[in-house]
């Protein structure tokens, strides 16, 4: 089977609210929580993604915020290329 790296969309409950997000798998697997930054922060972030959560090769957080989904999913695809032990790795693109 490949390895495949996948969001799902959902809504994440936050001690300030509700916020969109996603879940981010490889395969059936989940490796981190993203959220869209919108009622909970200041303008300066709001409209930006964050790690909310972490596991497995991406448990190690960024303290720092993404300008775009795609740019934290890019950072999900390089926990897993940096992490020899996470399965299926090679193929997760």
């Amino acid at each position: 089977m490949t390895a495949q790296l996948r969001s799902q969309p959902a809504r994440i409950a936050l001690e300030t609210g509700f916020e969109d997000g996603m879940l981010v798998f490889l395969n059936d697997t989940l490796l981190a929580v993203i959220t869209q930054l919108r009622n909970s922060v200041s303008d300066e972030f709001a409209g930006r993604w964050f790690i909310e959560a972490g596991f497995g090769p991406c448990s190690h957080l960024p303290a720092q915020v993404f300008d775009s989904a795609e740019d934290a999913m890019r950072w999900v695809r390089g926990c897993i290329e940096e992490n020899a032990s996470c399965p299926g790795r090679s193929a997760a693109a």
